[in-house]
């Protein structure tokens, strides 16, 4: 039986869906489906374009469990396209949800 979305939840994934994916057709159902049950490639697809393109990354991967974050930020590469963000970006997603240290020379304190 399916599971009704609340509100916030159908706003979050209608977000992702027009900054992430605005060049496919997909419902919020179907990116909730994807989340929920799909395989691991299809999971890490749907990461890999929040990651990339979201303008909240932190709020987008609630969209996904807590185990499937920690595995997705784990294996995720930065691509060389927009390195520099991409690579800052997942340090501070890895240090966000994982609270894993990383160093990020630009955002330390210098006394």
């Amino acid at each position: 039986m399916k599971q009704p979305v609340s509100s916030s939840l159908h706003d979050l994934c209608s977000q992702i869906i027009c900054e992430c994916f605005w060049e496919y057709r997909i419902s919020v159902e179907k990116l909730l489906e994807l989340t929920r049950n799909g395989t691991d490639q299809e999971k890490y697809f749907v990461f890999t374009k929040c990651m990339e393109s979201s303008t909240d990354i932190l709020q987008s991967l609630h969209i996904f469990s807590e185990d499937d974050q920690r595995k997705m930020i784990s294996r995720y590469r930065p691509p060389k396209f927009n390195h520099y963000f991409l690579s800052k970006r997942h340090k501070i997603v890895r240090y966000f949800v994982t609270g894993e240290e990383v160093d990020i020379p630009e955002l330390e304190w210098n006394v």
